[in-house]
């Protein structure tokens, strides 16, 4: 008993060690600018997870946002999570298209793993911030919400398949254009799915209801209302799955 407990405490402190590591992996801090602004948050269901996000400025003109989860979930997703998130950095770099990124991604996450059955889905924007055009793909992710003053909330349109496991992706490009005031809020599952003890899930209309009351806020403060809205609903309940956002804010 003494040495299965030994064991016990050696694997957590491992398990906390792997977290750090995977939390370093995050950009601690998001860029902002003066006509953009952004904010993101992630909470593992268990010590490490498989979601990840990040905000990569390409040039004086351009940013991308990101934000992925792999089907999967503790050490091995966390393992894919690192893989993935190198990939759209490296790819991102040599491509403003989207597509052309989400496709290399794909190529890339097959030549290391084509015997796995683990796949990443993703959603990868490009805003061209001079005109405020944004393009992306949605690559089997939870269709972001846009917030518009005056107008309310809608889920960006698209589809596509996930990143990996199977052959011969093609992806569709998807233009919108933002406007000053504009909210968009990109999410993994693990939002709605995220469920009370009676197991409810909180929905995706919960969170389109949060977004609409608080739309106006800037993308920190309307960050911060849905992951407050989110744990008072989920009470005491276990995790379902990581849950992760990014907001991003037309000033």
């Amino acid at each position: 008993a003494q040495a299965e407990l030994v064991e016990k405490e050696r694997l957590e402190r491992e398990m906390e060690v792997a977290a750090d590591m995977q939390r370093n992996l995050l950009p601690l801090t998001l860029p902002q600018f003066a006509d953009v602004g952004f904010a993101a948050y992630l909470e593992p269901a268990r010590h490490v997870g498989g979601d990840f996000y990040d905000v990569i400025p390409l040039g004086d003109e351009h940013v991308a946002f990101l934000i992925g989860d792999v089907a999967d979930k503790g050490v091995h997703a966390a393992l894919f999570m690192a893989v993935a998130r190198t990939l759209f950095l490296q790819e991102g770099k040599q491509s403003l298209s989207p597509k052309r990124v989400a496709e290399l991604v794909h190529a890339g996450i097959m030549d290391i793993s084509a015997h796995d059955d683990v796949f990443v889905t993703a959603f990868y924007g490009v805003l061209h911030r001079p005109s405020m055009t944004l393009t992306y793909v949605r690559a089997a992710q939870e269709r972001p919400f846009l917030y518009r003053p005056g107008e309310g909330v809608s889920a960006l349109p698209g589809n596509g398949r996930f990143l990996g496991m199977l052959p011969d992706l093609t992806l569709t490009e998807y233009t919108t254009q933002l406007q000053p005031g504009d909210r968009l809020v990109v999410f993994s599952d693990g939002v709605p799915d995220a469920h009370n003890p009676s197991l409810d899930p909180f929905g995706n209309e919960r969170l389109a209801e949060v977004i609409a009351e608080r739309g106006n806020a800037d993308a920190t403060e309307l960050l911060d209302q849905i992951v407050r809205t989110v744990a008072d609903f989920c009470q005491d309940a276990d995790a379902a799955d990581d849950l992760t956002l990014l907001v991003l804010e037309v000033k």
